[in-house]
Formats: C-alpha cells, sequence, structure tokens
C-alpha cells in the first residue's frame, strides 16, 4: 500500500476550531477570557474546542502546514486568531464572507506556490463541520482528503488517529505508523 502524504491540513473555523456557528456575528472588539476563549462586545461568548490548540501543536511538530479557509468576515478572524496567539499554526489565514471555499483555498496554494512551495490536492487534508462546499473543491483544487469534524471525527484528537490510521506520511517524509505517532 502506498502512503499518503499530507503536507497541508485546511481548516474551517465556526463549529470546527471553536464553538461558535457563525463569529461574524458577534460584534468587535473582542476581549480574551482565557487562553481558549473570546467574549464579544455584547458578551457573547465563544472557545476553541478542546483539543484544538494542541492539535495544532503536533500538526506544527509534525512539519505540515496548516491553513484556515473560512467564510467569516476578516476582521472578526483576525481579531481570534490575534488574540487567541494562535498566528504561529497558521501558514495561511484566508478570510472572505462569501461560500466560495474552493476559491480560498485556491488562494492558500496560489500563495504557497509564490513561496516555491507547490501541494497537489492529495497532499492536502480538508477538515469542516460540513460537507457543502466538498464538490466545489474537489471541481476546482482537485481530490483532497476530507474528514466531517463531529461526524467523521469526534474530537481534535481523532484527525491524528486518521493520519495514523491511514499510515499518512509525514511532511518530514517519516511514515506515522498505526501503532506510535
Amino acid at each position: 500500500m502506498k502512503s499518503l502524504v499530507i503536507r497541508l491540513v485546511v481548516f474551517d473555523a465556526d463549529m470546527t476550531l471553536w464553538d461558535h456557528f457563525d463569529v461574524s456575528s458577534l460584534k468587535l472588539p473582542f476581549k480574551r477570557v482565557d487562553e481558549n476563549s473570546l467574549v464579544d462586545a455584547k458578551g457573547a461568548s465563544f472557545s476553541l474546542f478542546n483539543g484544538i490548540r494542541e492539535l495544532l501543536q503536533e500538526l506544527k511538530k509534525m512539519r505540515i502546514m496548516v491553513a484556515l479557509a473560512t467564510w467569516n468576515k476578516p476582521e472578526h478572524v483576525s481579531e481570534a486568531i490575534h488574540l487567541l496567539e494562535m498566528e504561529q499554526f497558521f501558514t495561511s489565514v484566508e478570510s472572505e464572507f462569501h461560500s466560495g471555499k474552493h476559491l480560498l483555498i485556491k488562494k492558500i496554494l496560489s500563495k504557497l506556490s509564490k513561496e516555491g512551495i507547490q501541494v497537489k490536492p492529495g497532499e492536502i487534508l480538508y477538515v469542516d463541520d460540513r460537507n457543502i462546499h466538498l464538490r466545489d473543491i474537489r471541481d476546482t483544487v482537485g481530490k483532497v482528503a476530507f474528514l466531517q469534524m463531529w461526524k467523521d471525527v469526534k474530537a481534535p484528537y481523532e484527525i491524528l488517529a486518521y493520519l495514523q490510521r491511514k499510515g499518512i506520511t509525514r511532511a518530514s517524509g517519516k511514515i506515522i505508523s498505526p501503532k506510535k505517532a
């Protein structure tokens, strides 16, 4: 069996990284409550799901690039990422207020290409809480791997378990065996 090489994981934000269904509906400015939680100007709060920060840290250790492609107002996402001190994890953050996730992923790949980094569709894992964008992504970008958060995986650590089960190669070239990461 030929192992896959996942070099880039692209995440959605709302209901995938954090527990709010539409961070763009919140009122700026945000204020940090703790390492994983923010509150908006009207007192509405949202938090990273348990294990997200650890997942991003592990992907970084594995030298797998991580990007964010989200249908949100850029200023809301930028402020959330900054206040949660998560900039270090993302190679690219693409946030636009439209449903064209395939266009956002194309932007991510274009930016990487300009940096001399070529990523093939089969080297991308896309993680979203909904699969409504998948057809457009696969038609435009190519056959990316996909995990639906809360359906295919029930917790962030299960993304790493998925990589292990599939024997997916780390960006460093080392094989992740099913027995140990």
